[in-house]
C-alpha cells in the first residue's frame, strides 16, 4: 500500500511539473493570441497614423498603483451586510404574514360559500316562483279593497 501512495504522489508531481510548464508556455503565447494583433492598419483611415505609432511604441503596462481610490459615497462591507439582512428580514415578514396555500384550488366549495356571504350580507336573491305568486295575490287583494278617488269637479 505504502508503494501505491508513493507512486501516486511521484505522478501527481510528474503531472503538476508538466502542467506548470504548459502554462507558462501558453502564458508566452498570449501577446499572440490577442484579437486584432495580426490585423493590417487600413491607410485611408484617419488615425492611420496614430495607430501605427501607438503599435511600434506601445505605453506602459498599469500598475496597481492607477487604481483610483474608492469614492466615498460607496458602501462599505458592513452596510451591504446590512442592506442584505433588512432585504432577508422583509422576506422572512412577507412570508409569515402571507395567506397560506393562497394559489391552491382545494375547498372551493367553501371559499365560494364565504365570497357569496361575503357578496350578499342581506341575502337577497331572485324571486322564486311561489314569492312572485304571493306577491301578485297581496297586490290583488289591495286592489281589491283600494277605492277610487272622487271625480274631479
Amino acid at each position: 500500500m505504502n508503494g501505491d501512495a508513493r507512486t501516486f504522489w511521484q505522478t501527481f508531481r510528474l503531472t503538476l511539473l508538466v502542467g506548470a510548464a504548459g502554462g507558462l508556455t501558453a502564458c508566452a503565447d498570449l501577446p499572440k493570441l490577442e484579437p486584432g494583433a495580426g490585423a493590417q492598419i487600413d491607410p485611408a483611415s484617419p488615425a492611420a497614423a496614430q495607430v501605427a505609432e501607438a503599435i511600434d511604441h506601445p505605453g506602459p503596462w498599469p500598475t496597481f498603483a492607477g487604481i483610483p481610490e474608492v469614492p466615498d459615497d460607496v458602501r462599505n462591507s458592513a452596510a451591504w451586510r446590512a442592506a442584505v439582512e433588512d432585504q432577508e428580514a422583509e422576506g422572512v415578514y412577507t412570508s409569515r404574514n402571507g395567506a397560506e396555500d393562497t394559489w391552491s384550488l382545494t375547498a372551493t366549495a367553501a371559499f365560494e360559500a364565504d365570497a357569496r356571504a361575503q357578496a350578499n350580507p342581506l341575502g337577497l336573491h331572485a324571486p322564486t316562483d311561489a314569492e312572485m305568486a304571493e306577491s301578485e295575490a297581496y297586490a290583488r287583494a289591495l286592489r281589491k279593497r283600494a277605492t277610487p278617488p272622487p271625480p274631479p269637479r
